[in-house]
Order: structure tokens, then C-alpha cells, then sequence
């Protein structure tokens, strides 16, 4: 008899895509039926009613703060009595054998966590068939992810992790690893720190081609908006303190974090800063109450930032400028730059008189006349411009080093006040 299964749903203002969700899980092929249990964590929409009017039989626990998703997931861990336990985001749309080809490849005990193929909500694109992480960035990638799928991912591999947007594991390791870490909240790098931990104990990943489902990433925060940086970065931030030696993050992660952020976005940049700034002040713990509180309320600030404004801070809302160090027009040094290359280099014609008649004897001089008379002036005007140009790129190529140097430093700050808080 096949084990049985539970499928662990967190929503969170979810309610556009539940009717898909819940209308594709009915079709699910798998025998016992699956326990279905979500846990909405304090929407603000009508998630919780849509559960109840489209999946009755699901064990609904609405929670009355939000919890995270690694929080979300232990409460309807607790609450569940499968062998098996899979989660599943709600933005998804899963194929009839989405549940079967996971539960095989878990019949291998080898085999530690299983995930999916996710395709894109068109169903033709590929979001996800294993994830990447690199080094010394320490930055994840999803494998395949915008290609076309023409089959070249059909085989089961062996990969650094799987996405927590469907992903499988027995119960009993995950009692073992005592399940997500709750210190990575409310999103963002569980999923890897989880798989990383299964693979530290000489279990392997697998990326589960037969397991099939299409997928809207980051539907709850909006890919690319400012609490999708501010919630990633923060993320990633305590998963290189986790699993990196020290050695490494000061001497490999810091300037290499410098590096790529000095030719990142404007947002991605700003965001990034704002973590480093604010580091890791109870290390590696979970934050309690009123961090996440304060941790969700930065998110909701930035959220007002959309991924189209990404490389236009003048026109980010002045809480989110504000609360990112943005200075304002008044503060920026490039007006004023602009302002005396244009005092120092403006073009303009030069006129000139002359008291003697037009007569054809002396027309003989007017190319010398006119040589030092009016293209002299301007090419000496070119000149100032030139010089006036030069000297305001070099400011501004000096203020980009400094900036540069100031980043690595807001990184290094950032893990020195983590090894601090740890030390105790």
C-alpha cells in the first residue's frame, strides 16, 4: 500500500490563485486520497473562505499574525499525520502524477528530499528542474528557467537543492532536522537550508522530472519588487552565516558582494544596503514577535516599489526613499555638477564688427578675420566644455569607488556584528 501523504499549503493573500489550486489537487492520482492541510497566514483577502468553500475536507488553520512560511509549514506539520510530507505553494497548478512520481522517488531511501519540474503559468516555459547555488555569491539560480521545454531535463539528477514550492520529504527526517528554520523569515533560502542540511547527512536532493506542476513565482511579495530584494537579501545574509566558514565569508563573500552590487540595479542595490546596514542582530536565532513585526512592516514599505521603477530612486515613494537612505534632489551632487559644466561650457555664437566697407579688396582677410575672431572662441568654449565634462565624470567616477569601498564595509560590519551576537 502506497504511504500516505500529507500536502501542506501556506497561503498568504493567495486568493487570486486558490480556485486553480484547489481545482487541480482534486485531480491529483494518488491512492489513500492525500491529507490536505493549509495554514493561512493572516490574510487580508478572502484566502481563507475560498479554502473553505472550494476544499472543505482541508484541515484549514488560519493563524492571526503571519507566521512566515517556514512557521506556517511547522504549524501544519504538527497538525498532519502522513508519512509523507510534500509542500506545495498555492500560486501553483499541478499535474494528475504531480504526487505519485514524488512519492516513488522517496521509496528510494536514498533519497532524502524530492522536488519538481515547474513549468511556467503558460505551461511551455520552464521556472525550475533544480537549483544552483554559486560561490562565492552565494546566490541561487533555478536550472532551466526561462527556457522552452523540449525535454531536455528528463532525467532524475542529483542537484544543490529543489524549491519549497513542491517539495518532498519523509516525516521522520524531518523530525530529525526539526524541519524548516524558522530563522529564515518570512521567506526566501529555507528551501536550500533545509536541503543542504538532508544532504549533510549523506542523503541526496533529487530534481524529480515526472513530477510536474506550473507555477507563479513569487506571487506574495511580486518578483523584483523592494520587499522581494529586502526579504531575499536578508535571507541570503544568514544563510552564507550559516554555511559559511568565517574565513571564507570575510576574505570571498564580502568583495565579491562589493562587486556585484556595484553593477546591480539601483533597487537591488539599495535594499542590499539597507540588510547590511542593519546586519544580524540576533545572529542566527528567530526573531521573536516584534522583529518580525519590524521585519514585515520594512517589507510592506518597500513593497510600494515595484520592479519596474528598479533604476528610478526619483520616482521610489518618499517613505521607502527615506527608510533606504535615498538622498533627495536637493542632497544629490550631480545637479550641481551638471550646473557648472554648464556655467563653464555653454556654446555660444560669437559676434564681430568691422568699421570697413564690404569691398571685394578686402575679402582677401576674412577667412584670417573670421579664424581668430569666431572659430577660435568656440573651440576655446569646446575646450572648457571638455575640461568641465571630464572634471564632473571624475567626481562622480570617484564617488562610485567610495561607494564601492563603502559597500564592502557595510558587508563586513554586517558579519562582524553576527560573529559578535554569536560569540555571545
Amino acid at each position: 500500500m502506497n504511504p500516505r501523504i500529507s500536502i501542506i499549503v501556506v497561503t498568504y493573500n493567495s486568493a487570486h490563485y486558490l480556485p486553480a489550486c484547489c481545482t487541480a489537487l482534486r485531480s491529483v492520482d494518488y491512492e489513500p486520497p492525500p491529507e490536505i492541510v493549509v495554514v493561512d497566514n493572516a490574510s487580508r483577502d478572502e484566502s481563507v473562505a475560498i479554502v473553505r468553500q472550494l476544499f472543505p475536507e482541508a484541515l484549514l488553520l488560519p493563524q492571526a499574525h503571519n507566521l512566515g512560511f517556514s512557521g506556517g509549514v511547522a504549524a501544519a506539520v504538527a497538525a498532519s499525520s502522513g508519512e509523507l510530507l510534500v509542500l506545495l505553494n498555492p500560486d501553483t497548478l499541478v499535474d494528475p502524477g504531480w504526487l505519485t512520481a514524488l512519492a516513488d522517488a522517496l521509496a528510494d531511501p536514498t533519497c532524502g528530499v524530492a522536488g519538481s519540474k515547474i513549468r511556467a503559468w503558460d505551461g511551455r516555459h520552464l521556472l525550475h528542474t533544480g537549483g544552483l547555488i554559486s560561490r562565492p555569491e552565494l546566490l541561487a539560480s533555478h536550472r532551466g528557467d526561462g527556457e522552452a521545454d523540449h525535454g531536455q531535463y528528463e532525467q532524475p539528477e542529483q542537484v544543490s537543492f529543489v524549491t519549497g514550492a513542491s517539495l518532498a520529504l519523509r516525516r521522520e527526517l524531518w523530525d530529525r532536522l526539526d524541519g524548516l528554520d524558522r530563522g529564515f523569515f518570512p521567506g526566501y533560502f529555507e528551501d536550500v537550508d533545509l536541503c543542504w542540511r538532508v544532504q549533510a547527512l549523506g542523503l541526496e536532493c533529487r530534481y524529480i522530472p515526472g513530477s510536474t506542476l506550473r507555477h507563479t513565482e513569487s506571487a506574495s511579495t511580486g518578483k523584483f519588487s523592494g520587499a522581494f530584494y529586502y526579504y531575499h537579501h536578508l535571507n541570503r545574509l544568514r544563510f552564507a552565516c550559516k554555511h559559511t566558514p568565517w574565513a571564507e565569508l570575510w576574505s570571498d563573500f564580502s568583495p565579491a558582494e562589493a562587486r556585484r552590487l556595484r553593477t546591480s540595479s539601483a533597487l537591488d542595490r539599495a535594499v542590499a544596503g539597507l540588510v547590511y546596514r542593519q546586519a544580524l542582530p540576533y545572529g542566527l536565532r528567530p526573531p521573536d514577535r516584534a522583529e518580525q513585526e519590524r521585519i514585515l512592516q520594512i517589507g510592506r514599505t518597500l513593497s510600494t516599489i515595484s520592479a519596474s521603477l528598479q533604476d528610478q530612486p526619483a520616482a521610489w515613494p518618499e517613505a521607502a526613499q527615506r527608510l533606504l537612505g535615498i538622498p533627495s534632489a536637493a542632497e544629490s551632487p550631480l545637479p550641481q555638477l551638471i550646473s557648472t559644466a554648464e556655467q563653464e561650457a555653454v556654446l555660444a555664437e560669437h559676434q564681430f564688427t568691422s568699421g570697413l566697407p564690404l569691398v571685394a579688396a578686402l575679402r582677401r582677410a576674412w577667412n584670417s578675420v573670421a579664424t581668430r575672431w569666431y572659430v577660435l572662441p568656440l573651440l576655446h568654449q569646446q575646450t572648457r566644455f571638455n575640461l568641465a565634462a571630464q572634471r564632473s565624470l571624475a567626481q562622480l567616477h570617484a564617488q562610485s569607488d567610495a561607494q564601492h569601498a563603502l559597500l564592502e564595509t557595510q558587508v563586513r560590519q554586517a558579519l562582524l556584528c553576527y560573529r559578535m551576537v554569536e560569540a555571545g
